[in-house]
């Protein structure tokens, strides 16, 4: 929804790129925001073709809050005036939603739980081959097994998290819905209510832009590494899907003892069938499967269950009908949200048209299974995901485009080399 755009001179036209980078270029004001960029730097053309066009969507134009002449809005990458891009992620959001309509008759509804770190400084030195110095500063300690920072209260971090839900709602349109203290030292959750695909990505987008600008502001730092301290938790991005057929919750059932309909459980069939695929996308960084380890709330097997944080897919508690959801808990804060939710709500479909059984829910600690077998397993790298993903991607097809997948997987594949090849400082302790 546009808000009041008086005295706008200039505007931010952000837009992400393939991996889930946010992207932005700076551009005169007008009725009809259309820049022009170079689509070999962002990863989508090449270089004797380079021109692409970013077309900003006048429903996401905002006046911000920090400066009375400028505004933002959010765009997709075009090959032309008139056609998206094959590689532009955003667009893929719009579809699936049009998608699950057409071939299904439900419409997805998806919320998402938003984990990232706030840190007095975080500083990393790093002349390679020759010098290597990380230094992270925490605004308040957790030490696992004997402080945890779930729920407590400091100052700093309160302010902050007020502060940021306040600005995301009223000068954004992004509705918070909670938000708090979580287990890890300097570690904040912000829980952004519920909508279309598209909508939800956006405000992913948006949340992580304001949330690193209010910590510029402020002198401080908001991280979104999956796993920056180790011996404590990470940060997810764990997504919550319902389906609606009209305005009824077509995960609900109440002849069902947990009020959990068919469609429901053939919906986290095909999340656990697909799940090893959906990692390259859900979890699409080298660190993201430093947090996918047991003993830290983040889900290592594909199981699922009632109330289970220890599983990949887990029913939360309701005390609506019309609040019954799935929760997938895989996802981290570097994934290309437009991807994850689209790639996520494809999965569950997939399982639905296949009829696919999960099985019974896990109702102990999945960190405490033995001999669990490769299939029920995540990756334990992001090169083995993408092999998973380059296997079972058939899923994704109605709506991902072929050349969108084959792009993304050859892209991760070089991330994963560039980075794998970097020692970490706990490597070169323990191995001098």
């Amino acid at each position: 929804m546009v808000t009041n755009v008086n005295g706008i001179k200039w505007v931010e036209v952000h837009y992400t790129d393939l991996v889930g980078r946010l992207k932005t270029i700076s551009t005169s004001f007008s009725n009809d925001i259309v820049v022009s960029v170079d689509g070999s730097s962002i990863g989508v053309e090449r270089i004797e073709s380079s021109d692409v066009l970013v077309v900003g969507d006048r429903e996401t134009l905002v006046k911000l809050p920090w400066s009375n002449e400028w505004g933002r809005i959010i765009g997709n990458i075009h090959k032309d005036k008139r056609n998206t891009h094959l590689l532009d992620s955003r667009s893929i959001a719009q579809r699936v939603e049009k998608y699950s309509l057409e071939e299904f008759g439900l419409r997805p509804i998806v919320g998402v739980e938003l984990e990232f770190f706030l840190f007095r400084d975080i500083n990393v030195d790093y002349n390679s081959p020759l010098s290597l110095r990380c230094i992270i500063k925490p605004i308040d300690r957790s030490i696992k097994g004997v402080i945890t920072g779930y729920h407590t209260v400091n100052s700093d971090l309160d302010s902050y998290r007020s502060e940021l839900a306040e600005v995301l709602s009223r000068h954004f349109n992004v509705s918070v819905k909670c938000h708090h203290h979580e287990v890890a030292s300097s570690q904040i959750e912000l829980a952004v209510e519920y909508n279309s695909p598209l909508r939800v990505a956006d405000n992913i987008q948006t949340a992580k832009y304001v949330a690193k600008k209010l910590a510029e502001f402020k002198g401080v730092k908001a991280c979104f590494t999956p796993k920056p301290i180790p011996g404590e938790n990470g940060s997810g991005l764990h997504v919550h899907v319902s389906l609606w057929r009209g305005f009824e919750n077509a995960f609900y059932d109440p002849s069902d003892k947990h009020g959990l309909s068919q469609i429901a459980r053939y919906f986290i069939g095909g999340l656990l069938h697909h799940a090893r695929a959906l990692s390259a996308i859900v979890a699409p960084s080298v660190n993201s499967y430093r947090r996918l380890i047991p003993g830290y709330e983040a889900p290592v097997y594909t199981y699922w269950g009632f109330g289970n944080r220890s599983t990949c897919v887990r029913i939360p508690s309701t005390a609506t009908t019309n609040s019954t959801r799935i929760e997938f808990r895989p996802p981290d804060p570097t994934t290309n949200p437009y991807l994850a939710l689209s790639a996520i709500i494809m999965a569950g479909l997939d399982g639905i048209r296949k009829s696919i059984d999960p099985g019974d829910p896990l109702d102990t600690c999945a960190y405490n299974l033995v001999k669990v077998p490769r299939e029920k397993r995540l990756p334990t790298s992001l090169l083995e995901a993408l092999e998973e993903l380059e296997i079972d991607n058939e899923f994704l097809k109605p709506v991902f485009p072929r050349e969108l997948i084959e792009k993304y997987i050859e892209v991760k594949r070089v991330e994963y080399i560039e980075v794998s090849q970097h020692p970490s400082i706990i490597e070169l302790l323990v191995y001098s």
